[in-house]
């Protein structure tokens, strides 16, 4: 009786020849392009082999090993590059990590008082204003301090306390810092960039992908922030 699953293919042939056909089949299935490792042998194999009376045309074949070798140097330049950016992300990272308990600039009249440290800022005069009034208010919008000045130009660094015109300790929160002035006899306002105290930070892939948590604040980019200060 015949049997019809018996393979006919292997006669005549050894397992481990047959062993290394399957594994040289396998290889072939996953990979669908060739290397220069791969190049070599076939020309190794073709230069044993070619006809005497038609040898191969050596420029081609320099040519073609040329290409493998640009091909080859591109991608150890692209994976030398990819090394390059993950360290630079890693080193962005690091620093900003480092920001954490520091203070920073925003661009907000509105800053969180913590009940114990003076509230900092900075008011921008310009070219020159004076009449300088500055007051505070809460986040009922009820001022609690008012201060005046003469004149001033440029920016002007100014601290709050956090006490009443009574001179009482206010509760931690959020308070605002306005500030009017006159300039060539009209009313203006200055802008006002309060500073805030990183709390946590959120790494990104870049420094523009970097969120800062700054407390009683909220979240800014990192790439918002003005000025670092201790």
């Amino acid at each position: 009786m015949s049997d019809s699953s018996f393979d006919y293919s292997a006669i005549g042939k050894t397992a481990s020849y047959i062993a290394a056909q399957q594994e040289a089949s396998k290889k072939t299935s996953n990979s669908q392009s060739l290397d220069q490792e791969d190049f070599l042998k076939l020309l190794t194999t073709q230069l044993s082999n070619q006809d005497p009376t038609s040898p191969m045309d050596n420029t081609q074949m320099v040519n073609t090993m040329s290409q493998l070798s640009v091909v080859q140097n591109l991608n150890t330049i692209t994976s030398g590059m990819d090394n390059v950016v993950s360290a630079i992300s890693s080193s962005s990272a690091l620093s900003a990590s480092s920001l954490v308990g520091r203070s920073v600039l925003t661009d907000q009249s509105s800053g969180f008082f913590d009940g114990n440290n003076a509230m900092t800022a900075k008011i921008n005069a310009g070219d020159g204003a004076d009449n300088l009034k500055i007051t505070i208010t809460d986040s009922n919008g009820s001022v609690v301090g008012s201060y005046t000045a003469n004149s001033g130009s440029g920016s002007m660094d100014f601290s709050w306390d956090g006490t009443d015109a009574d001179g009482n300790k206010l509760p931690a929160g959020v308070y605002t810092i306005n500030a009017q002035a006159t300039r060539e006899g009209k009313a203006v306002s200055l802008p006002v960039s309060t500073y805030a105290t990183v709390g946590s930070v959120t790494l990104g892939k870049t420094s523009s992908d970097t969120i800062l948590n700054l407390v009683g604040y909220g979240d800014v980019k990192l790439s918002d922030v003005s000025e670092i200060a201790l």
